[in-house]
């Protein structure tokens, strides 16, 4: 058996044990598990027969960037204060409602880890839009296909998602500075953008299979999760850093709070872990097993 195919192998079972541990709520094995994932692909790319130029190298990069998020979580995720954890977006961001005012009291420390969290999102954010520009480079470099309906479709998708985005985006401003979320969540917007960009250029670039724009939807609603991940996290941010009623029997409250949501998700089943951790694994590998495929086509014809 070729070592390409042995490597694209490990690479799809570590994938797959990533999604099953992250459905576990085992986070850990989870990431080690999709850095495994990302090492046998990054091989099969390195490995794999002719490719035009740049193809090769951009899509190790992508993947690279893709998978450093994972590594800088493994580094400091023994770090992470413990009661923070249930506000970050790598576990769960609040998202939906917050309590009453008056109800709910945090200390400013707290605060202000917190903050450290969503500044750490954010680099991880502008690790994403690197690794998008990657795949980008790699998939503007893939020879043009006369293909009128598959190109109108990428880019009315391309559009959806930009629109979807945007009002996602817009939902979470409220009372909120704008400016203040932008500077918070651009990296991640800025990354959204450029994917359903390469989702719009997918269409004619695709290989017979159609897997450089199914991958591409996928790496670019990655990216579009964690904008919105990360915009949700610092609306509650700041919700609660500019609330003004804090008691200690409020603090008390949220100390039970949420060590009730942590008692209560422990050994259960986490759905949306493991569609993220399968999305956000099969995005990159789906575009770059498509890009090497058309890339070799063109290079031997």
């Amino acid at each position: 058996m070729r070592p390409t195919r042995v490597l694209l192998m490990v690479s799809t079972a570590a994938g797959a044990l990533s999604v099953v541990t992250a459905l576990t709520s085992a986070e850990r094995a989870a990431m080690q598990y999709g850095l495994a994932a990302s090492a046998a692909l990054i091989g099969y790319v390195l490995l794999a027969g002719p490719a035009l130029p740049r193809v090769r190298p951009a899509l190790a990069a992508g993947i690279a960037l893709f998978a450093a998020p994972m590594t800088v979580e493994l580094w400091w995720f023994p770090e992470r204060p413990a009661d923070v954890r249930w506000f970050t977006p790598f576990y769960a961001p609040l998202g939906g409602g917050l309590p009453p005012t008056g109800q709910v009291q945090i200390p400013a420390t707290l605060l202000d880890q917190w903050r450290l969290l969503i500044d750490q999102e954010r680099l991880r954010a502008f690790a994403l839009l690197l690794g998008v520009l990657c795949l980008a480079v790699a998939v503007v470099v893939l020879p043009v296909r006369q293909r009128p309906k598959a190109t109108r479709l990428a880019g009315v998708v391309a559009v959806l998602l930009l629109a979807v985005v945007g009002a996602n985006a817009w939902s979470r401003i409220d009372d909120a500075p704008p400016l203040g979320l932008l500077e918070a969540v651009w990296p991640a917007l800025l990354a959204t953008l450029l994917a359903a960009g390469v989702v719009a250029l997918s269409g004619a670039r695709a290989d017979r299979a159609a897997l450089v724009p199914l991958g591409a939807l996928l790496v670019a609603v990655t990216v579009a999760v964690t904008a919105d991940d990360l915009a949700s996290s610092w609306f509650t941010w700041w919700t609660f850093s500019n609330r003004s009623d804090h008691s200690t029997q409020s603090g008390t409250v949220v100390t039970s709070a949420v060590g009730t949501v942590a008692s209560s998700t422990a050994g259960s089943a986490d759905v949306s872990a493991a569609v993220r951790a399968a999305v956000a694994l099969a995005g990159p590998a789906l575009l770059t097993v498509g890009a090497l495929a058309a890339s070799r086509e063109a290079a031997t014809a």
